[in-house]
């Protein structure tokens, strides 16, 4: 067991994603170490980095934006 004293404002963030995942805060914690690459790790093939990518976006949103919205403001800058 590992120990950890994190920053409020960061341990708040984590606790959002968590709930938003439906996870408590030790379980996400354990599940972003677990799932992080491994130093010397072999190649992923493509079907694993598909399935690691449909991980990922899981409780991802753009806020309410649309993606039209997105390349308007690209435009203007």
């Amino acid at each position: 067991m590992i120990r950890l004293e994190l920053e409020p404002e960061i341990e708040a963030q984590l606790a959002a994603e968590a709930r938003a995942r439906g996870l408590a805060l030790d379980q996400y914690v354990t599940k972003l170490v677990a799932s992080r690459p491994a130093a010397q790790s072999k190649p992923h093939s493509v079907a694993e980095a598909i399935d690691r990518i449909r991980e990922l976006r899981e409780g991802t949103s753009l806020g309410g934006l649309k993606i039209k919205d997105l390349i308007e403001e690209g435009r203007k800058h």
